[in-house]
């Protein structure tokens, strides 16, 4: 267990203590980020309070046939967007990949939540490695089904699938930076590349916010219209008379003179299924890219705020490659003064010496002492 660093002022401190250093935090800040951005990677689709308090409420989304895609398809916020199953029901590439999607993403959310826990890497780090590998496989696992069904998803917009282009592989680069510097043993560019491929990934599980306020702005508009395929309307409204009704003009694909036969549906909230369907679809594009914007904006202002974490890791990152031989140590991964115009880096034990008057170059006696400081903090 962590230990705190100095006593509480008052009672409530010491109770938040409690709760925090047993999962690894010697500071409350670190714990309240993680439990708002790891815990968020737990919860429902539709429910933003206390993402944590909602642990596996998406893995429902599993019984693809009884509660994503029921038979008939899914008119409720509890499955699949109205319209949606059309497409999953109809056709097996895409049922496919919505499963692939589902069965990768949920099980790595759940993975990811421990990776970024402490205690699971201080008390065990093969958990912790095992852990990563499932959760990168699992990864890959998702990638795939998102991007077959990305024509299709939402209605398939462009902007949909340059954002599921761009998040996919993008995510994926950080990743692979994350992985090949934890094998060149440089820990805090390990840290932030993770960071950044998750903080990326995990904003599907809050962008439905800015999805749910933009379809209601659209909808209180009343003047944004979309087309959909008389085909994925008739499935939406589940009767060939509902569909004449509302859509006239799908006449043509009724009496099967004109399969392909589309019309223009109004995007209202609270609306027919296909108008909530269709105000979903117009703003699902818009919602991810402002998620993206606001989440790449996040993860640099988190890594710019704990400099001390990233200075503390890169220590440790010294020691550990000090050890191992390698050259360069403290600078073996991917580093600003390997490849840039940073100031070399200097380790800490270094600095202790310069400003002592001592010697420069620090033995492999000097490194012990400081570094089994640096290690216990968070």
């Amino acid at each position: 267990m962590v230990q705190p660093t100095r006593p509480s002022r008052n009672g409530f401190n010491a109770f938040a203590r409690k709760i925090y250093n047993p999962l690894g935090f010697s500071k409350a800040y670190n714990f309240i980020l993680w439990f708002i951005f790891a815990g968020a990677l737990f919860g429902c689709k539709y429910l933003f309070i206390f993402p944590p308090l909602l642990t596996l409420a998406r893995f429902i989304y599993l019984n693809f046939g009884g509660v994503f895609c029921p038979s008939g398809g899914s008119n409720s916020m509890i499955g699949a967007a109205p319209g949606e199953c059309y497409w999953y029901r109809t056709f097996d590439w895409y049922k496919t990949g919505i499963i692939l999607h589902l069965a990768g993403i949920l099980p790595a959310c759940l993975l990811v939540v421990l990776q970024f826990t402490p205690v699971i890497r201080h008390k065990a780090i093969i958990i912790h490695r095992v852990s990563g590998w499932l959760v990168m496989l699992l990864w890959i696992v998702s990638l795939v089904g998102t991007l077959m069904i990305a024509r299709r998803a939402f209605n398939g917009g462009i902007d949909t699938q340059a954002w599921i282009g761009l998040v996919g592989f993008g995510s994926t680069i950080c990743f692979v930076l994350a992985i090949w510097n934890v094998k060149k043993l440089q820990i805090e560019q390990h840290r932030a590349w993770m960071l950044r491929g998750w903080f990326y990934v995990r904003l599907l599980h809050h962008h439905g916010i800015i999805l749910i306020i933009a379809t209601n702005v659209i909808s209180a508009v009343g003047s944004y219209y979309t087309v959909w395929p008389c085909a994925k309307i008739s499935f939406t409204m589940r009767s060939n008379e509902a569909t004449l009704e509302a859509y006239p003009e799908c006449a043509s694909y009724i009496n099967e003179s004109d399969l392909l036969q589309q019309a223009v549906v109004h995007a209202k909230f609270g609306g027919r299924p296909t108008e909530i369907g269709a105000a979903l679809d117009m703003c699902f594009g818009m919602a991810l890219w402002v998620a993206l914007a606001m989440h790449a904006i996040g993860v640099e202002v988190y890594l710019h705020l704990t400099p001390k974490e990233a200075e503390r890791l890169r220590n440790v990152s010294y020691q550990r490659q000090l050890e191992a031989g390698m050259r360069n140590p403290g600078s073996a991964g991917l580093t600003a003064d390997k490849l840039g115009d940073s100031e070399t880096w200097v380790p800490q034990v270094r600095k202790e010496e310069s400003i002592d008057g001592g010697s420069t170059l620090a033995s492999d006696a000097h490194i012990g002492a400081p570094m089994s400081k640096l290690s216990t903090a968070n």
